[in-house]
């Protein structure tokens, strides 16, 4: 399996989901989120490391703000805290994986797959 795959695809499915919310809501705001989550699907499936750090981020400010509103009672908010841990998770295991690779050991069994 492709490394990042996880990433790019949960990436794509979030753009998707706030392309919704632009046009159900008419929100600019919403537009702009949707555009930058895609535009970092495609940069964390090219491997892109300023793409995969940027992406790493911005899952990490949404993953925050999912649980807050989570806790004040938006049950809706689980869906996007569970898709922004999910990237968190590939796109750190990813990180372990190269730099693994780069002090040249080797990576262990089902890291990263």
């Amino acid at each position: 399996m492709k490394r990042l795959a996880l990433a790019t695809l949960l990436l794509s499915i979030n753009g998707v989901l706030l392309l919704y919310y632009a046009y159900s809501w008419g929100s600019l705001v919403y537009l702009a989120f949707a555009l930058l989550s895609l535009v970092l699907a495609y940069g964390v499936g090219a491997e892109n490391r300023t793409a995969v750090k940027v992406a790493l981020i911005y899952a990490a400010v949404e993953f925050f703000f999912a649980l807050l509103f989570l806790i004040a009672g938006n049950l809706f908010s689980a869906i996007d805290a569970a898709i922004s841990f999910f990237i968190l998770h590939d796109i750190l295991g990813y990180i372990k994986e190269v730099a693994l690779e780069d002090e040249g050991e080797k990576p262990e069994a089902g890291a990263g797959e």
